[in-house]
């Protein structure tokens, strides 16, 4: 516990009346509910010195000190369990007597403003590397010279000998129609050890809560009003992994910005890898904000095979024929062969369409993505990812697995701040923002033992 106080010499000028203050400070500590009788000094009607002000932390009105190990508890409990339950288990576990229980209201409120705190230091601690590093607080380049030096532009693909071999082995047994044709392959393929990054992002939402209830005559809103939050999972080489969490993608831009200038990854040779789920807002993102470097953004095999499953089942009439046609075309879009599916697409017979306009959906879903859709197959047989599945898995850790239960609503403030937190215990930051109210921003960050 860090308290502030003043030095000898200006306590000995500053003479004056003495009043003690009875049970005026209260600190909220493990083992239980403390309260300090604190005391002034004043000279006339002017208060030159108070213990509560100049020795304890200063507190708002009716606010009181928390330790380190309550704030741990009161803060990483809820990360797990709803509100209610951590309270209780907070009570039990400090021994709380009658009259200084915890609050579930006290306890959100105090995750709540945690969370804010953690935001806003990581956005200023972005700001202040990308500063440094030559970029402005919205990532737009403002000394071309520093930015030149944390930079490296120099792509490491895979040599064309090894990925004819796969090609290869991959064409030998198969129909003439599905061989995969170098020539045909529009992408190169990064060496997995050489690479600088692989970043999965996603969006993730969770219901809004109602500030009021709808007024009496009031036409109903067509859908439920959604809490959104966007989570980035970044992996380097080595496999380290970091996440990240902010309530908007163009936060999200600014803060993997950082982070990879932080942790050197842009220095290095190697192209960074981009696996989303194919949003419009997140693919502009990533263009507008790493423009400056080799990278390529891949839609991910899930999103893709369920968003064809999705508009199929809406566009297509009867189970055989839905199911036989999802098939073909998942194969053609597993080889990378897009134009096919394409094709596929548009000569179904008319007879077994039952909405055209969500056919037409997909044909343009396809065409809007398609340069964002590599040869998975070949992908897999080289060692590299297909799939943002780790963003997902990130996804259910830090957000779904708490805030998705049936009846369950936030507000944005609630929501992404509990998200906030969950996420630092992930990375290994908890004890160092407890003690130091400090991030690392490293993948290391739990490697370390804090200083207290």
């Amino acid at each position: 516990m860090r308290w502030v106080k003043k030095t000898q010499s200006e306590l000995n000028v500053q003479k004056g009346e003495a009043i003690e203050r009875p049970k005026e400070y209260i600190i909220e500590a493990e083992v239980g509910q403390l309260e300090i009788d604190t005391f002034e000094i004043t000279k006339g009607s002017r208060k030159i010195f108070s213990t509560k002000r100049d020795v304890f932390p200063e507190t708002g009105p009716r606010e009181h000190h928390k330790t380190v190990c309550f704030r741990e508890l009161a803060l990483f409990y809820p990360c797990d369990e709803p509100y209610r339950k951590s309270a209780l288990k907070l009570n039990r576990a400090l021994r709380r007597k009658k009259g200084q229980e915890v609050r579930v209201r006290t306890m959100a409120n105090l995750v709540e403003r945690e969370g804010e705190q953690i935001q806003a230091y990581v956005e200023k601690k972005a700001e202040r590397i990308l500063e440094n590093h030559g970029w402005s607080s919205n990532g737009s380049i403002a000394d071309q010279k520093k930015v030149v030096e944390s930079i490296k532009e120099e792509e490491v693909i895979l040599a064309q000998e090894k990925v004819c071999q796969m090609i290869e082995e991959l064409n030998r047994g198969q129909e003439k129609e599905k061989h995969i044709d170098l020539e045909d392959v529009h992408e190169t393929f990064e060496d997995p050890i050489a690479i600088k990054a692989n970043i999965s992002i996603d969006g993730v939402c969770c219901k809004k809560q109602k500030a009021k209830g709808r007024k009496k005559g009031s036409p109903a809103k067509e859908k439920r009003e959604m809490v959104d939050n966007t989570v980035a999972h970044i992996q380097n080489k080595e496999s380290k992994t970091y996440t990240a969490v902010s309530p908007t993608v163009s936060q999200m831009m600014t803060i993997v910005l950082a982070f990879l200038l932080s942790n050197g990854l842009l220095s290095e040779p190697g192209s960074l890898v981009f696996f989303t789920d194919g949003a419009r807002d997140l693919r502009s993102a990533i263009q507008d904000m790493f423009r400056f470097l080799p990278f390529k953004i891949i839609l991910d095999w899930y999103h893709l095979e369920k968003k064809c499953k999705d508009l199929l089942s809406m566009a297509i009439n009867g189970k055989q024929i839905k199911s036989q046609l999802l098939h073909e075309l998942l194969t053609w879009l597993w080889l990378g062969k897009v134009d096919r599916a394409m094709d596929l697409l548009r000569t179904v017979k008319e007879d077994t369409i039952k909405n055209k306009k969500e056919l037409e959906n997909l044909i343009n879903y396809l065409c809007r993505n398609r340069s964002c859709i590599p040869c998975y197959a070949l992908r897999k047989k080289l060692g590299l990812r297909v799939s943002s599945n780790q963003v997902e898995k990130a996804n259910d850790v830090v957000v779904s697995n708490r805030q998705k239960h049936n009846g369950m609503s936030w507000s944005a403030e609630g929501s992404t701040s509990l998200a906030t937190l969950t996420a630092l215990r992930c990375n290994g930051e908890d004890r160092q923002w407890l003690l130091n109210c400090d991030i690392r921003f490293q993948f290391d960050a739990g490697a370390q033992k804090p200083a207290a």
